[in-house]
């Protein structure tokens, strides 16, 4: 019991951790050619792209979707 609660904690940390400006701008990409609906699309097309050492649902639907949230709350709109 005790393994399963240490690898649930491993995967649940991995998405705390920040994003490269690789995995940004690949996600960035993706959602402009899938559009901002479709995360299945988008988190398929991202995945060959993960940095080494990432967890295996880095790329998951939700994470992308929250990513790409994020990544539009940051960014200034160009004037």
């Amino acid at each position: 019991m005790a393994t399963g609660t240490g690898k649930h904690k491993l995967l649940s940390t991995g998405p705390t951790e920040p994003w490269s400006i690789r995995e940004k701008l690949c996600l960035a990409s993706s959602v402009m050619r899938s559009g901002d609906q479709n995360w299945v699309s988008v988190s398929r097309a991202i995945k060959p792209f993960a940095e080494p050492g990432r967890p295996p649902d880095w790329f998951s639907q939700k994470h992308c979707a929250s990513q790409y949230s994020e990544l539009l709350e940051t960014t200034e709109t160009p004037k």
